[in-house]
């Protein structure tokens, strides 16, 4: 029967509106799910992936020349409470003085000035009243999605009734739709079947089309982590409560991504498939489903393309045929190939995978035990007998990709990498390191002490506020994986523990100890060598008498620099507690300290210090697939502060103080093991005739995170500019390629890992 024949399975408007949306969907769940900014927010706190949010303009005053400078070359404009994908400029790339769209579209500042205002009047509002403009991350294609459309980017829209994902298509962009998965403007809609996550055909403008524009099948396509897809969708109504929910899913290079939900999905989906919605939400409208988990694995046991011809099957069983690919649970989990005998009447599997007479295994899904003996088992690597797989059907006829096991975990631990790096880089995010350790009352004791210099000043600090524990467990979960990078997130799992111990010991006896596990103490050779250093260069040392600055004059120079290497979306912000002038952070924005002041050959220093080491390095590992190359990697930031003392030599301009410090921050946390601040204060000044205010802020460096700094002991993280300098200058003189070191935030160790490593982007931004 073709399928608009099937008129009375169809979902019409009206009965969804009436029989779905109306009667599990409430005003306040569609507001909801209106939202994009809060939705975007919810899922985030949720573990939910979604696109980065640069920016939200609430007004037409913030639509300034200034704000549209400072976007970056690629991002996504969209009105916040949008509907059928309108109001949504995908721009890839920025050209002179315009910008490209995804249809290679030219697009100036007058165009996006106008778009903007359009969806701040409400143009593409639901409710047609005022709205707010979202800027957010240009999400990069998954490769495999690439080779079915040459512009845009896929989306896939998943329908979930009742916790089970009922129906499910790809909507894939054309030129004819400019870019945008949109099946209005010409997108083409492929159906894909629920259970194996293969695509089962195409519709463009109400007709079936069996090839895509570039030549290729409509039929067949298997979408990448399509479980993964299934059970987002699932957890996403479970959280929100939303229940007829549209979710619309985007494949990244990264993973899986949510683009937003919808609470009035649109109905054409039921083409793209072949297949009546309202059929699929009857079958499922009366399931007691309890989790997303048993949601995905209803939708899959009755939404097969050979379930949806059959009988339907009880939702709590699964189908199997007679090989199957199955998960062994044991501390590094690997995929077998399993042989289910029907005659057996005992478990067998290969001694080389398994010690001990309980087997635990997932298989399509579902995790059992059951009992075994090592032996021989032919051409598979486990023998399953029939009798102990009473929570599954058998079909003999059902067809199952079985795949080697060298191949299936390989995927399995390229999937693990990208969760591992995800979870750790997100745990690592919420450890601002310095807010902790950097005094809250500077200012007010800087006043105290340079007018009495007696007394060893008193810092107060942020109050501890993190769930230490909760985050060491999640640390301790994560798994092991058989990956050539898995020794960057060991060392990284390390680090963050010792951050952590640093931040609980703030203030307490225990904090110099737990400062030098995480960067090193002091040691006898480097204190003579930055002896060394300030006596041979004491004699040559000429002040910085260049040019001064007021903070004004330096922000246009800083801006002026961003700008000529493309880095506009990076903001400058005044602070006034602050231990250093000038401060680079993780989120795109460069802390200024109030007040301050710079010499023309300082700041100059400081623009290839702050901007073209730290942004430099931090932009090139957000190219790399994995996060941890933007964050971080273990120990990372000696070779960083060494490599930034290197370009600020390089230029040899004349930068007195700044030129010597690093040296006179190891002599002060050498020396502040067994001074007060004060003590400190005075050798100092005594010793190498400095002036009251470099000598203040060397030992603030040295005595940070002491409340009372008439304690001995020292915070020794600044010793790596020293040290690391040293061991760059090794790197160098040994042949080693300062490029090299530019592909992400990671120490010169970590070139012997990544050399074998075939996925790296080189390099964009060098100095």
């Amino acid at each position: 029967m073709s399928f608009f024949k099937k008129v009375s399975s169809i979902l019409g408007i009206n009965s969804r509106n009436l029989d779905y949306i109306a009667k599990y969907n409430s005003s306040a769940h569609k507001k909801f799910a209106d939202n994009k900014i809060f939705t975007k927010r919810f899922l985030e706190s949720r573990n939910i992936g979604v696109a980065k949010l640069y920016n939200v303009v609430h007004k037409y005053t913030e639509l300034t020349p200034d704000f549209f400078e400072s976007l970056p070359e690629s991002f996504v404009i969209k009105p916040n409470r949008g509907y059928g994908g309108a109001g949504i400029l995908v721009i890839v790339r920025k050209q002179g003085k315009d910008w490209i769209t995804a249809s290679e579209k030219k697009l100036d500042e007058e165009y996006l000035y106008r778009h903007c205002i359009s969806i701040l009047d409400g143009k593409y509002s639901i409710s047609g009243m005022h709205d707010k403009v979202i800027f957010e991350e240009r999400l990069e294609i998954h490769p495999e999605l690439r080779k079915l459309t040459e512009i845009g980017l896929p989306d896939i829209r998943v329908i979930v009734f009742n916790k089970v994902p009922v129906l499910a298509m790809i909507r894939m962009p054309t030129y004819e739709s400019e870019g945008k998965a949109n099946m209005e403007m010409g997108a083409i809609g492929m159906g894909i079947d629920i259970g194996t996550g293969k695509t089962t055909g195409g519709a463009l403008h109400s007709k079936f089309v069996k090839k895509l524009p570039n030549g290729q099948s409509t039929i067949g396509f298997q979408v990448p982590f399509w479980d993964e897809i299934l059970f987002t969708a699932a957890k996403i109504q479970h959280v929100t409560g939303i229940g007829f929910l549209g979710v619309d899913i985007v494949l990244t290079r990264t993973g899986v991504k949510v683009l937003e939900m919808n609470a009035r999905a649109g109905l054409k989906i039921q083409i793209a498939n072949k297949i009546p919605l309202k059929i699929r939400l009857e079958k499922v409208s009366d399931l007691k489903v309890l989790t997303p988990e048993d949601g995905v694995d209803v939708a899959k046991t009755l939404f097969t393309q050979k379930a949806s011809t059959a009988e339907v099957v009880p939702s709590h069983k699964k189908i199997i045929g007679i090989r199957e690919n199955v998960i062994l649970n044991s501390e590094k989990p690997q995929t077998v190939i399993a042989k289910i005998d029907l005659s057996a009447q005992e478990n067998v599997i290969s001694s080389r995978f398994y010690e001990g007479s309980i087997l635990d295994i997932s298989i399509a899904g579902k995790r059992i035990k059951v009992p075994v003996r090592k032996g021989s088992v032919g051409d598979v690597d486990l023998l399953l007998a029939g009798k102990f797989l009473s929570d599954f059907f058998i079909d003999p006829n059902k067809k199952t990709e079985t795949k080697s096991m060298k191949s299936m975990t390989s995927h399995l631990d390229e999937k693990m990498i990208f969760n591992v790096d995800e979870k750790l880089c997100e745990i690592d995010e919420q450890i601002k390191l310095l807010s902790y350790i950097n005094p809250r009352n500077l200012e007010e004791q800087k006043t105290l002490f340079l007018a009495n210099p007696e007394f060893s000043p008193r810092f107060s600090y942020r109050e501890f506020d993190l769930d230490a524990e909760s985050m060491r467990r999640d640390l301790k979960r994560l798994p092991e994986v058989d990956h050539i990078l898995y020794p960057l997130f060991e060392n990284k799992i390390y680090e963050i523990e010792k951050k952590i111990t640093v931040i609980q010991s703030v203030g307490s006896k225990d904090f110099p100890e737990a400062s030098k596990h995480l960067f090193g103490a002091v040691t006898e050779n480097t204190y003579r060598l930055a002896l060394d250093f300030l006596k041979k260069h004491s004699q040559s040392d000429v002040p910085d008498e260049s040019k001064e600055l007021e903070l004004k004059e330096a922000k246009n120079i800083i801006h002026d620099f961003l700008k000529t290497h493309k880095l506009s979306h990076w903001k400058l912000k005044e602070v006034q507690e602050t231990v250093s002038d000038i401060q680079v952070t993780k989120r795109n924005l460069i802390l200024l300290k109030k007040g301050a002041t710079f010499r023309e050959n300082r700041l100059k220093a400081l623009l290839v210090h702050e901007i073209g080491t730290h942004v430099f390095r931090f932009e090139n590992g957000k190219m790399q697939s994995l996060r941890i190359f933007e964050r971080g990697t273990a120990g990372y930031l000696k070779t960083e502060e060494g490599l930034a003392i290197w370009n600020q030599n390089k230029i040899g301009l004349t930068l007195g103080e700044k030129f010597l410090k690093p040296a006179y921050q190891v002599v002060a946390i050498h020396m502040a093991k067994k001074m007060s601040f004060c003590d400190l204060f005075h050798f100092l000044k005594d010793t190498y005739d400095l002036n009251d205010e470099l000598a203040w802020r060397v030992c603030v460096k040295a005595k940070r995170g002491f409340r009372d700094t008439a304690d001995v002991g020292a915070f020794s993280k600044d010793q790596i500019y020293f040290t690391g300098h040293k061991e760059i200058e090794k790197f160098v003189e040994k042949g080693g390629e300062i490029s090299d070191l530019y592909i992400g935030k990671i120490k010169i160790e970590d070139l012997k890992l990544l050399k074998d490593v075939k996925n790296m982007k080189p390099a964009k931004f060098l100095l």
